[in-house]
Order: C-alpha cells, then sequence, then structure tokens
C-alpha cells in the first residue's frame, strides 16, 4: 500500500512539473496568435506611405525619405523584404512579425539574466498581450523594428552591467544607436541607461573609462550619418505636428498599466495577501526594480515633457510603445512577488485567456486601420462609365503647407494614398483641412465640372468632413449632392451631379 501511495504520488509530481514547464510557453504562443489576425488587411495611409518610399527602387529610398518623417533603417529593411516577398499586404508586414519576435525574445532573454525564468515568461507574455505591440506586429511601419533595436539594447546593457566586457559594451553602443535608426523619439530610453549606470557604477567611472569610450565612440559614430537628416526633420518640424488626442493622458497611463492587467493584479495580490503569500525581495532585487522603473518612466516623463513644453503632441500609442519593455518587465517583477506559483499561474492563465477570448470575438480584431481600399476601388467601378474627374482630399497633415501632386508619377509623398490602392479617373488633390489653398482648388475643379457639364466625385476621410461641408454648401444650386458609400463607416464617397443632368 505503502508503495501504491508513493507510486501515486510520484505520477502527480511529474504531472504537476509537467503542466509548470507547459503553462508559460502555451500561454505566450496563444498570445502570439493575436498577432496574426490582422496581417491580411489592407494597409493604411502611412503603410502605403512606407510601400511608396521604397517602390521607387534602392537608390530612391534615401531621397525619398527625406520628402516625410520616415525611418531610414526601416525603410532598406522594408525593401529587402519586398524585393524577396512581394508588395503584397503580408510580404509588407512580414518584418514586422519578424521583428516583434525577436523584440520578444530579447525581452525574454533580458529578463532571466536579470530575475528567473519564470519572471522572464511573464514578462514576454505581458509585453505580447499589449494592444498597440498587437497592432505594431502587423503594421508594416517601423515601430516593430525600433522596438527590437530596444530590446536588444536592453539586453546588451544588462549583460554589461553584470559581466563588464569589452564587446559588450560595444554591442550596446552599437544597439543603442539602432534605436535612433529606426525612431528617433524611442531615443527618449537612452537617458534611462545612463541614469542607471550612473546610480549603480558612478564609484568606478575611472575603472570603467576604457568601456565608456566603446560605448560613445560606437554610438557616436554610429548616428552620425542621421544628424543631417534629423536638423532637416527640425527646420521644418510645424509642418509635421500630429493632431492631438481627445484623452491623451488615459492612453498614455494605458500602455503603462493595462487595464485587464492592473485589474487581474490586484485581484491576484489580494487572494495573496488573504493567504499571506506576498514577499518583499531582497536587497539585491531593488536594483533590478529600479532598471525596470527606469526604463518604462524615463521615456514616458521625456514624451510628456516635450508634449508639455513644445507644441508637437507625443503623446500618441504609437510613439509611447518605447515604455511597452519597461512596463511589461515591472509587471512581471510585481507578479513574481506573488509567494504562490499556483496564484500567478491562475493569474496568467486568466489574462491570456481573457484577451485571446475578447480579441477572437471582435468584429475588429481582422480589421487594422482606416484605408482607402474600398473606396478607391468603388470610385473605379463608378466613375468608369464618363471617367469624371475625383477630388481627393489628402489625409496627410503636410498637405497644409507643402505643393501638393498635380501629375501621375511625380515625386511627391502625398502620392502614396492613391499609389498602392490606385483611383483610374482623373483626380485633383486637396488638402487636409479648409483653408484658402482648399477653396481656391476646389472651386477651380468645380467651376471646370460646371463649365462641361460633368458630374465629379469626392473622397473624403474623417480629417476633412468640414471641407466637405463647404463644398456641398458653394455647389448649391448648380449640382445635386449625394452620399454614395462609406467605407469603414468614416471615409465617403459623394457624389456631385449637374442639376440639369439630374433633373
Amino acid at each position: 500500500m505503502t508503495a501504491s501511495v508513493q507510486e501515486k504520488t510520484f505520477v502527480q509530481e511529474e504531472v504537476i512539473s509537467a503542466f509548470n514547464k507547459f503553462v508559460y510557453p502555451a500561454a505566450l504562443l496563444a498570445s502570439l496568435s493575436i498577432w496574426l489576425l490582422a496581417l491580411r488587411a489592407p494597409l493604411w495611409l502611412d503603410e502605403t506611405l512606407a510601400y511608396w518610399q521604397v517602390s521607387g527602387g534602392f537608390e530612391k529610398i534615401w531621397s525619398r525619405s527625406a520628402l516625410m518623417p520616415s525611418s531610414i533603417g526601416y525603410l532598406y529593411t522594408l525593401w529587402a523584404a519586398k524585393s524577396i516577398l512581394g508588395g503584397k499586404e503580408v510580404a509588407l508586414r512580414i518584418p514586422s512579425l519578424f521583428a516583434l519576435l525577436a523584440a520578444v525574445y530579447f525581452l525574454f532573454r533580458s529578463a532571466r539574466e536579470l530575475c528567473d525564468r519564470e519572471t522572464a515568461f511573464l514578462a514576454a507574455i505581458f509585453f505580447a498581450i499589449q494592444y498597440n505591440v498587437v497592432f505594431a506586429a502587423n503594421d508594416a511601419r517601423p515601430y516593430a523594428c525600433a522596438l527590437l533595436a530596444t530590446t536588444l539594447a536592453i539586453f546588451a546593457f544588462a549583460r554589461w552591467m553584470k559581466q563588464h566586457r569589452m564587446h559588450q559594451a560595444v554591442l550596446f553602443g552599437a544597439a543603442a544607436a539602432g534605436i535612433l535608426y529606426f525612431h528617433y523619439l524611442f531615443g527618449s530610453i537612452l537617458p534611462a541607461f545612463a541614469i542607471y549606470y550612473l546610480v549603480v557604477r558612478f564609484r568606478s567611472i575611472k575603472e570603467d573609462l576604457g568601456q565608456l569610450a566603446a560605448v560613445l565612440g560606437t554610438f557616436v559614430v554610429l548616428v552620425i550619418p542621421l544628424v543631417v537628416r534629423v536638423s532637416g526633420l527640425y527646420h521644418t518640424r510645424e509642418t509635421h505636428i500630429v493632431q492631438p488626442l481627445r484623452h491623451p493622458v488615459l492612453l498614455s497611463l494605458n500602455t503603462l498599466a493595462p487595464m485587464q492587467l492592473l485589474l487581474g493584479f490586484v485581484a491576484a495580490a489580494a487572494v495573496g495577501a488573504l493567504l499571506r503569500k506576498l514577499r518583499i525581495p531582497g536587497s539585491g532585487g531593488w536594483l533590478t526594480i529600479l532598471l525596470f522603473l527606469l526604463l518604462a518612466l524615463v521615456p514616458a516623463a521625456v514624451l510628456c515633457g516635450a508634449e508639455a513644453a513644445t507644441p508637437i503632441h507625443l503623446l500618441q500609442p504609437r510613439y509611447f510603445l518605447i515604455v511597452a519593455p519597461g512596463s511589461a518587465l515591472i509587471w512581471a517583477w510585481l507578479t513574481s512577488c506573488i509567494d504562490s506559483r499556483m496564484l500567478r499561474q491562475i493569474f496568467c492563465v486568466a489574462l491570456v485567456a481573457t484577451t485571446v477570448f475578447e480579441t477572437y470575438g471582435s468584429p475588429n480584431s481582422r480589421h487594422h486601420a482606416l484605408n482607402f481600399k474600398g473606396a478607391h476601388a468603388f470610385v473605379n467601378t463608378y466613375a468608369a462609365p464618363d471617367d469624371g474627374p475625383v477630388l481627393v482630399f489628402s489625409a496627410f497633415i503636410e498637405s497644409d503647407y507643402e505643393p501638393l501632386p498635380t501629375i501621375p508619377k511625380s515625386e511627391n509623398a502625398m502620392l502614396s494614398q492613391i499609389d498602392y490602392y490606385p483611383l483610374n479617373p482623373p483626380w485633383v488633390f486637396l488638402p487636409i483641412d479648409l483653408n484658402e489653398k482648399t477653396m481656391q482648388i476646389a472651386s477651380q475643379a468645380v467651376l471646370a465640372a460646371a463649365q462641361r457639364h460633368q458630374r465629379f466625385l469626392a473622397v473624403v476621410p474623417p480629417s476633412s468632413y468640414p471641407s466637405l461641408d463647404w463644398l456641398a454648401n458653394s455647389c448649391r444650386g448648380a449640382f445635386a449632392v449625394r452620399t454614395l458609400a462609406a467605407f469603414d463607416r468614416a471615409i465617403f464617397v459623394v457624389e456631385f451631379r449637374p442639376l440639369a443632368e439630374s433633373n
């Protein structure tokens, strides 16, 4: 009987051990699966811009990237992917998907270097299920690659601070410079490394002079090519100001502390407190949490400070992605303070299950962002009989300040709006906002259509609704105006038909 009990106990322990090894990898794979849902979705405006910048070939990337703020490192990466995989939506998003998979790997390695294997899995999972990270994973833009460079820099820094070897110092300097090649604003994390180094190694600076010189020398040499590009961007900064969000602080806080993660942790910690299963880390653990806090809070403070001190609106979900690795590390470390493996696993599995269930069940999960694919296809069909002109309201902020495209295939970045999903009828571009330039161009187009007794169409994104109202009012008495279709419930195709023909 005793042997039977021992055998049963051994089997139970084996099952529990196998479950413990399986639960976190399975949760991570489930988290990564939601990255694939919108991979085939149509490209939105900024993605079509990235495509246009690489579609002219390798030799035109540098010049086209200067026409609008762009990540030079990402564009060459995208060009390589397009050359190998083609120009379909999925192919253009593959670099972002692979980059974020690599970012998860380096975040896992960083957490394992500084903590333990379970904390590393928790950090990877909390990172993977963040909404903005999921969006970046299937977005043909530089944010996934910038996160890869960031997590690589975190890993290199953790290794360097632990082992203090010259090759690790050089790797960290190169990774830190790589962040700027993929996104300038992600450089807001660099002061976090400097602060942590000064806190931990202030008394050893003399000993580290050689390695510090290697870090700074590598960084400076690699960022020199970016100096001219950044200075040009600074001189035209007024033309690139994005629209402010309604609740930027709340959206920013949601990156630092995602709502479901926060609520789930509070519930798990409350249960842990009732069971007296909370622990305080030893003295060595505080340096680790200091690094995690700096990685999350320093870039957040830099972006918030720039938002407050300048007219540039940096509290945008895509810019706040730089906070995501530090945020995931903080929550993983806090979860590890719950001194019950079962409770930690229940919390993690419940969080992942809820997120995956909601994502797969959401009708928007396979929709990436507002795009012109449906509207342009409709216009090409509807305008075919008489090939009437189309007024295209630009969705680019730069259209208020820079020359608008007037002919196809010109070197004008705003053409990207109708390049990937082309418009076949003759078109006329208008600025994004209702201003004197908009009124002048629209009035000339309306006058020409009236003289020819010809109908015309307008493709209107949400940013140009005021212009549509003005245009409809100015055409009153000469044209009958009706909305033909609305795509994504936001992009309207409107017909202006001469009243005599309408009657």
